[in-house]
């Protein structure tokens, strides 16, 4: 990535809907070229222009983050199966006291019961589970600030 580049995803960061017409006419380049450079972003896999739903505004309002624990299977097969399930957002292959941080994010703590006594417990090689109910989030963000 050069600075052109990175000026590039910087405004996609602010609002990914931002015209390319906006986005050339701001950085004094001719629009085929920002549709060449996103269109290279985004083939190789260095960009991702999509829609983040608040799941807290769509009744999705329970958060939690899993630490968890493997043992006897491999934690790509474990990874694979959590990764199934619809409720799990987020899953992050640790070193530490947990192999794999996962969020899930669901309708209620009723639906967390089952989702982890149901589902997340019954995936072959979890040893253990640590969970964490997030009661507020101060900051979520999605923009990158290290390009």
């Amino acid at each position: 990535m050069d600075e052109l580049d990175r000026k590039i995803v910087a405004i996609l960061q602010e609002d990914g809907r931002t015209p390319y017409t906006t986005i050339a006419d701001n950085l004094g380049v001719a629009e085929g070229t920002i549709r060449k450079r996103v269109a290279r972003l985004i083939d190789e896999g260095i960009l991702q222009i999509v829609g983040i739903v608040d799941p807290r505004k769509v009744s999705q309002s329970t958060i939690a983050i899993v630490g968890i624990q493997t043992e006897g299977e491999p934690v790509n097969n474990i990874v694979e199966k959590l990764a199934e399930l619809d409720e799990v957002r987020y899953i992050g292959v640790c070193a530490g006291t947990y192999d794999l941080i996962v969020e899930i994010v669901v309708g209620s703590n009723e639906e967390l019961f089952d989702v982890l006594t149901h589902k997340v417990r019954l995936v072959p090689g979890i040893k253990d589970s640590d969970t964490s109910l997030v009661m507020k989030v101060y900051k979520e963000r999605y923009s990158w600030k290290g390009i």
